[in-house]
């Protein structure tokens, strides 16, 4: 497998946190699935996490990864810091496949996709809950990953 399939997968997977994003009116951005975090803040989590992950190896270029509020933080900072962060994060994929440590590429980017799959699922368990279940089609389009 080369850095650049492993690369496509995680610039997917950012697309779908977008795709979600998108699916969530700024109404719905405090709801919560019980206990858990509210939808900002498993967005604003995402970003934190990526940014903790870069931090480890390249410390400078974490810098870029803005800091939000996970109370505050309004949509179009939430966006950019995804986009930010995913750069990042790409550039820390191709460092780690080329120095290869505790952790490889593949595992890096499994980690990083598994946990972020599972704020996806809160989110998408919030907006249920809050009465606003996104349409089965619209929720079918985040898995058509050959249109991302």
């Amino acid at each position: 497998m080369l850095i650049e399939d492993l690369l496509d997968a995680w610039r997917v997977n950012n697309v779908i946190n977008l795709e979600l994003l998108g699916l969530s009116p700024d109404e719905t951005l405090e709801l919560k699935p019980g206990k858990g975090k509210t939808i900002r803040s498993n967005f604003v989590h995402i970003v934190f996490f990526r940014r903790a992950y870069a931090e480890e190896k390249m410390r400078a270029e974490a810098e870029a990864i803005p800091k939000l509020d996970w109370k505050t933080a309004p949509r179009e900072e939430i966006v950019d810091a995804l986009n930010v962060s995913a750069e990042v994060t790409a550039e820390l994929l191709r460092r780690v496949d080329a120095k290869p440590g505790r952790w490889t590429a593949a595992m890096r980017l499994a980690y990083c996709v598994a946990h972020e799959a599972h704020h996806r699922s809160q989110i998408e368990i919030a907006l249920r809950l809050g009465g606003h279940e996104p349409d089965d089609a619209v929720l079918y389009r985040l898995w058509e990953w050959t249109k991302k």
